[in-house]
């Protein structure tokens, strides 16, 4: 399986849904093939100079993260894919944190 680092310098990440239980066709809820934990996704809204992009990123164990919040996903990976006709890419991260706001200076 093919994956491809994803730098996220100068893009903000904000929650756009509370993390779901990642479901397989049958509702049973995936896990993760190493760990065994429980897989969730969470939406993103990712705003950069391109402009804003909403993207679904799968973790293991769910985010402590709210709508609304923003975040940082830590060690985001793409992995593209492909079924038949159907294609696309699918983004999973070590874990979902809150951003972590510049201290303020002294004066």
């Amino acid at each position: 399986m093919a994956t491809i680092k994803v730098d996220i310098t100068g893009a903000r990440y904000t929650v756009g849904a509370a993390p779901r239980p990642k479901n397989d066709m049958d509702g049973r809820q995936r896990t993760d093939r190493q760990t065994g934990t429980p897989l969730f996704t969470t939406q993103l809204v990712k705003v950069d100079a391109e402009g804003a992009e909403i993207v679904a990123v799968t973790t293991a164990g769910a985010p402590q993260v709210e709508q609304g919040a923003e975040v940082r996903p830590v060690a985001l990976i793409a992995i593209p894919w492909q079924q038949g006709q159907r294609s696309g890419v699918a983004f999973k991260a070590d874990r979902i944190e809150p951003a972590h706001t510049p201290a303020a200076k002294a004066s």
